[in-house]
């Protein structure tokens, strides 16, 4: 999309962002939350809407749902009212989802956020407050599946999901482009999941993003019509979708046509937004609230003692790195991306000493092989203490940080310790100084053309023959003694 386009119209986001909560229980009765079960194996006559079945309200459910709104600055409500939302759909067997609507459990709330524009992050850097407009809780629907192989030509239905806690939490339109959306949606699930209301794994559903994307006339204050985008379940295809329907309103509104409200669904496969349904509103759903449920009360002795056990959340924890360890601000970003990873990082400093050092060695190689394993840093075999350990070794020139890196990798697969692993893998640190003579003697006598450069002032061919030297140590040697050895040598 073109500057001047961009210049005409702005873009205006807001995100509908729907969490499934870690309780045990689903949010109105006892039947287990669990993953990848067969289906239809933890429902109920409350999960069916058989008659007579009657809801009974989760308390860690209404719990979690203090602590999330408490970390995002909202003001949470002492009474909030549980409504009957209407439709119609074959994963919905009451013919209604319970939710919340006029008087939800939160709202007024904010979070901070930062990042680039451009798929690169090279783009104009941003940071900015987004508001919050409410949190709510709901119950999930069930699954529908329309897979041959699962349910034959037509769809079946998977109740497992049915009933499993939700929050909804609703961001005001302060978004401003995809990379804005993408950096709001990354803040918001670390927080999430640095105090424990949710796993937040987006692969198995419980993160999911509705985006809401319209465009009005520079300075105008009047929001454009919307589209919203469902069930959005990565940051990459957020960016991606909110990035094409952002192009498809501007091509419309620029051909002198209209937006046409709508829902739309995203395929990642074709990059396009297809539509799903038009005009939808509140009133469609003709919420009233739910007969069988009492108001929630939430009194003020409940939400001060869930103050009191909230953890450092990462805002503060960035702070907090910074003037405590010396760490840049990108560091400490980068270490506080994640409660766990955060956790490993002090656990490994304070058995190394120095926070710097081991710093710069998740951010460049712990992380990079948890990237090539697809995994996180709580799925690593390798203890922070081993960690500290390798470092240790290499500052001791007891072995080479090439050694160190090559073996890196295993730890995270299979834990163990360092020491001994270097020992049995034969990656002790060459320190024979008549070998590392030897090796230094021979290159320079193989090399008489670049050794001649070298004296004659091209300095960076000492590069050339540390190589070579190394080559005959095996990668054991340290490069700053045989940097040193051949300095002296060449003179």
């Amino acid at each position: 999309m073109s500057a001047g386009v961009l210049e005409r119209w702005e873009v205006v986001i807001g995100l509908e962002v729907h969490v499934q909560l870690r309780t045990e229980s689903k949010l109105f009765c006892g039947c287990a939350v669990r993953y990848g079960d067969p289906p239809n194996a933890h429902v109920c006559p409350t999960c069916l809407a058989l008659p007579g079945a009657l809801p009974v309200l989760n308390e860690r459910a209404v719990e979690y749902g203090v602590r999330a709104a408490l970390a995002t600055h909202c003001t949470v409500h002492p009474r909030s009212v549980f409504a009957r939302k209407n439709y119609f759909y074959p994963d919905l067997p009451k013919g209604y989802q319970i939710s919340q609507y006029e008087e939800p459990l939160a709202t007024g709330g904010w979070i901070e956020i930062e990042g680039q524009e451009g798929s690169d992050g090279k783009g104009a850097s941003f940071a900015k407050r987004v508001g919050i407009t409410r949190i709510h809780m709901e119950e999930d629907a069930g699954k529908s599946i329309h897979d041959e192989a699962v349910a034959g030509e037509g769809s079946a239905v998977d109740l497992n999901r049915a009933g499993v806690p939700l929050l909804e939490i609703v961001s005001e339109p302060d978004l401003r482009s995809a990379a804005e959306a993408g950096a709001y949606l990354r803040t918001l699930r670390a927080i999430l999941r640095y105090v424990d209301v949710s796993d937040a794994d987006m692969e198995k559903g419980h993160f999911r993003c509705d985006a809401n994307v319209s465009l009005r006339r520079r300075g105008a204050s009047e929001l454009g019509t919307r589209n919203e985008i469902k069930n959005l379940n990565s940051f990459r295809f957020v960016e991606e979708a909110i990035g094409l329907e952002v192009a498809r309103q501007a091509r419309v509104l620029e051909d002198g046509g209209r937006i046409v409200q709508a829902t739309r669904l995203y395929d990642p496969a074709s990059r396009q937004t297809r539509v799903m349904r038009t005009k939808e509103n509140a009133d469609d759903y003709r919420y009233f609230p739910d007969p069988d449920l009492v108001p929630l009360t939430i009194d003020a002795a409940l939400q001060e003692r869930v103050r009191l056990h909230l953890p450092e959340l990462p805002d503060q924890r960035r702070t907090r790195f910074e003037a405590a360890f010396g760490l840049s601000a990108y560091d400490a970003r980068l270490l506080t991306a994640s409660r766990a990873l955060a956790d490993f990082f002090e656990a490994a400093a304070r058995a190394h000493g120095n926070a710097k050092a081991v710093a710069n060695w998740i951010g460049r190689d712990v992380l990079a092989a948890l990237k090539d394993r697809e995994l996180e840093i709580e799925q690593t075999q390798l203890a922070p203490e081993a960690l500290a350990a390798l470092i240790a070794l290499v500052d001791a020139g007891k072995v080479t940080a090439k050694s160190a890196r090559d073996l890196l990798p295993e730890l995270v697969e299979k834990g163990g310790d360092p020491a001994a692993l270097v020992k049995e893998r034969g990656l002790e640190a060459v320190s024979d100084t008549g070998a590392l003579e030897a090796a230094a003697d021979e290159v320079i006598a193989a090399n008489a053309d670049n050794v001649a450069r070298y004296r004659a002032g091209e300095e960076k061919i000492l590069n050339f023959l540390m190589g070579q030297v190394m080559k005959k140590t095996g990668g054991k040697a340290s490069p700053a003694v045989v940097r040193d050895l051949l300095a002296r040598k060449l003179k």
